[in-house]
């Protein structure tokens, strides 16, 4: 399983997030064997998003390991088509709300990425339609192909972990609220966490990407979802525990650092 990274700025200012993935905590990402970085472009096409976030976005460039060609890129999104892709790269679809959609996208050769607040059900779901999709279009479906993207938070204190994500001024709980209805209760906003955000002390957190692997199917890429946390030496050592857990437990080893290049 391979290691992407995306960073998510403060809330109301994703806009403006640095174009190259330095910024933040990309740098220990790359370090760490992160192969894929996720930069949100600015332009017109931003101004038609619906969802917070870049993960919504439909200029979404993901760059890869390659001296000279960049990763794929973000075809569509729930509120937008990307018409703007560069040729002969792979496409993605997301996020996928709907099983039926993703199904057509599947069967007109986008990929699925399934966004951070998708819960584990879902997910089942997603790689079941993608899989009709594929076969009603004669093509084989490739587990290697699915991208799912979580936040996660590793402590050697589970409840410290928990207290980062839900506390009031949490960046991840702010994110996660902005994805409900405004009057959404401190309930519902926690209930979302808890379906959909991997945090706790290792071994909880293994234990909760071993849940998604069984539920679902392989997948090729975990993206891993950054927020602008206060606590910056925890986030640095959150994403090396959680880097160290899946080279171990999956017997992945860091693939060589890429040079990124800007989108």
């Amino acid at each position: 399983m391979k290691l992407g990274y995306l960073f998510v700025p403060p809330s109301g200012s994703w806009a403006h997030a640095p174009k190259a993935p330095e910024a933040g905590r990309a740098q220990l990402a790359r370090s760490l064997g992160f192969s894929e970085f996720y930069v949100p472009t600015t332009g017109a096409a931003a101004r038609v998003r619906a969802l917070p976030g870049p993960e919504a976005h439909p200029m979404l460039q993901i760059l890869s390991g390659s001296h000279s060609v960049a990763g794929p890129q973000l075809a569509y999104t729930d509120q937008a088509i990307n018409r703007g892709l560069a040729p002969g790269r792979t496409r993605l679809a997301a996020p996928q709300a709907c099983e039926h959609a993703l199904l057509e996208q599947s069967r007109s050769g986008l990929l699925p990425f399934s966004t951070s607040w998708v819960s584990t059900d879902q997910l089942s779901r997603h790689w079941a339609a993608h899989v009709t999709g594929s076969t009603y279009a004669a093509r084989k479906s490739c587990p290697d192909d699915w991208r799912i993207a979580r936040t996660v938070l590793v402590d050697d204190d589970a409840a410290r972990a928990e207290a980062m994500i839900k506390s009031p001024d949490s960046p991840c709980r702010a994110y996660y609220a902005s994805l409900l209805a405004p009057d959404a209760d401190d309930a519902t906003i926690e209930t979302l966490i808890d379906a959909c955000v991997l945090y706790g002390d290792g071994p909880s957190v293994a234990h909760q990407l071993d849940c998604i692997r069984q539920a679902t199917a392989a997948f090729g890429t975990l993206v891993l979802v950054d927020h602008a946390w206060a606590d910056a030496a925890r986030a640095r050592r959150s994403m090396a525990l959680f880097a160290e857990m899946v080279h171990e437990s999956l017997g992945s080893a860091p693939e060589p650092a890429p040079r990124l290049e800007r989108a």
